[in-house]
């Protein structure tokens, strides 16, 4: 069932049983209202002394109308004598009466002939005569109550009718209300059908939102937005696990193909014993060296990705900076390398993790510039951030590079040899691990006037 036909239904109910209320309340409010009135007067004809035991009492027989009738009876109930009510020429029948009540007391009764209802008076132990003998007797006065009922049951119908039209109205407002009110309910329903088929792009039609349904709409709206967000990025996501592993397999692939072409080489007999086979030896030796350092850092990139960040502890990074320049310097000695530190710095990290940071960038630095190059290194704090830049005076990186070169599995430079050992996997595991340090790695190159790399990463507060 539909909210607006239950609304409507609600509503429906509610006024019915209103009414039958108010209704009933009022019909009952006026029938003992106007009963009561009957009962003052009668009480009003006792008071005024205007009951007698003699039914033949004034001149009744010349009164043309004659509002009470009256019952006699004596002691032992027995109907001696009464007085009809009505026209003189058309008096009504006697209330039906068998026996009188033994207390004096208010009732309402028929007529003998049931066309007429009574409001009836009796009055007990009335000391007087009857026919000249005296004695106590009981006496029954009443009066036609006709229009009293009539009265009742006009107001009963008004109220019927009334009722009715009432009800039907209210149920025709709450139909069209509830309908014009729910009519952006409509609108909502449509456009999230239109986002559920497809269209993450279409949006729920905002209504005021100073209403409920305008904050529903709104809420759907933010809804929307990050389900299309997270969509969006679980595709992305998606994209670069697929691209990744066509990488990964490619990468591997060229080293595997080495290796097994110099084993058919030697199986073939074509490198027998000397120099020949040791040079393809060496090779053999060499694509291990390399297809192991590709698969150590795919399973530190795996690592990073499942934020697993290792064991934080306070690290001085001018002292692993200084550690870095050295070993450096040491593994190539054609490539300069200064280091300014004025103070010690010290972060919450991972030591071994931010050493390869450092062994990355050095790395990346030497092998994208010229022999005879230098690298100026510098540790600073910077309003909360402890700052480790790296600069070279090298050719640079090209603009259409320079967005890219932190992906995995990208070189700048395609004419780069895999002889050299890289992987393009050095830079995004930089990335990789200053994230998972809270930190942030920036970039700054231009063609001609060398490559700047800045890492960010938050100062530790020592207490």
């Amino acid at each position: 069932m539909a909210i607006r036909t239950k609304i409507a239904a609600a509503m429906a109910v509610l006024l019915i049983v209103a009414v039958a209320i108010i209704g009933f309340v009022t019909v009952q409010t006026l029938s003992t209202k106007l009963t009561n009135q009957v009962d003052q007067k009668l009480h009003g004809l006792i008071e005024q002394g205007g009951i007698r035991t003699d039914p033949g009492y004034g001149d009744a027989d010349e009164i043309p109308y004659n509002e009470f009738a009256v019952l006699i009876f004596s002691e032992s109930g027995e109907l001696l004598g009464s007085r009809s009510a009505g026209y003189r020429d058309a008096p009504y029948s006697l209330p039906d009466i068998d026996s009188p009540p033994t207390e004096s007391s208010y009732f309402t009764v028929d007529s003998t002939d049931k066309d007429i209802t009574y409001r009836a008076v009796t009055l007990v132990g009335v000391e007087g005569s009857f026919n000249g003998v005296p004695g106590t007797y009981t006496i029954v006065v009443a009066t036609s109550i006709n229009d009293v009922q009539a009265s009742i049951s006009t107001m009963t119908r008004t109220v019927v009718i009334t009722g009715l039209l009432v009800a039907v109205l209210g149920i025709l407002a709450a139909w069209v209300i509830t309908r014009r009110g729910l009519r952006v309910v409509d609108r909502m329903v449509d456009d999230a059908e239109t986002v559920a088929s497809g269209r993450l792009d279409h949006r729920i039609t905002v209504a005021d939102p100073r209403t409920e349904m305008g904050r529903l709409s709104l809420a759907l709206n933010r809804m929307v937005s990050r389900l299309t967000d997270a969509i969006t990025q679980r595709d992305r996501q998606h994209e670069r696990l697929r691209q990744f592993v066509a990488d990964a397999g490619h990468e591997l692939r060229t080293p595997l193909t080495a290796i097994g072409g110099y084993v058919q080489l030697y199986q073939n007999g074509a490198a027998a014993q000397g120099e020949k086979l040791d040079r393809a030896m060496d090779r053999i030796g060499s694509e291990n060296a390399r297809l192991a350092k590709l698969v150590d850092d795919l399973m530190v990139l795996s690592r990073l990705d499942e934020e697993v960040g290792g064991d934080r502890e306070l690290v001085e990074l001018a002292q692993l900076a200084q550690d870095a320049v050295d070993d450096a310097e040491v593994a190539d000695a054609t490539h300069p390398v200064a280091l300014t530190a004025a103070e010690p710095v010290t972060v919450v990290a991972n030591e071994g993790q931010l050493r390869q940071v450092l062994v990355n960038l050095l790395t990346n630095a030497r092998v994208h510039t010229p022999a005879g190059t230098a690298i100026d290194v510098s540790v600073k704090a910077d309003d909360g951030w402890a700052v480790v830049r790296i600069a070279d005076h090298g050719p640079g990186i090209p603009a259409e590079h320079r967005q890219k070169v932190f992906d995995r599995f990208y070189r700048a430079d395609p004419s780069r040899s895999r002889a050299t050992g890289g992987s393009g996997l050095g830079l995004s595991i930089v990335s990789s691990i200053v994230a998972a340090h809270g930190g942030v790695i920036q970039l700054d190159s231009e063609e001609g006037d060398g490559t700047v790399i800045e890492v960010r990463l938050p100062v530790a507060r020592l207490e």
